[in-house]
């Protein structure tokens, strides 16, 4: 995914800062949302080629945000980052792929898995 456009979304600067530091050094655009409802507003405005999202934002909200992606015909690629991020999976009712990086992030499968996009 050469100069993809990534959106990171997080409950809290530091856990979206986390994640955003993960691809700084890269080719990336990267849009940051501290919630789901600024995600919905950049999705629905911007082109994205992936969506990543911090465990801290897995939760009952969720299944509102993914109905919305689902609705929209949204089926981006999607990436977990965070502590649990496996068990989280679970949590997900997702259309789109799905893939799970559990700290510490494993940087070269994260990018390996980016490069396959």
């Amino acid at each position: 995914m050469d100069r993809g456009r990534i959106l990171i979304l997080g409950n809290s600067k530091e856990s979206s800062f986390e994640l955003r530091n993960l691809f700084d050094n890269h080719r990336f655009e990267l849009e940051i949302a501290l919630n789901k409802e600024i995600g919905k507003t950049v999705l629905s405005s911007r082109m994205m080629n992936l969506i990543v999202m911090h465990t801290e934002t897995i939760n009952e909200e969720s299944t509102e945000f993914f109905s919305y992606l689902t609705g929209r015909g949204i089926s981006l690629p999607l990436m977990v980052l965070g502590e649990d991020a496996d068990s989280c999976s679970e949590k997900i009712d997702y259309e789109g792929t799905v893939a799970c990086f559990e700290k510490p992030y494993p940087v070269a499968d994260v990018l390996d898995y980016l490069a396959d996009l």
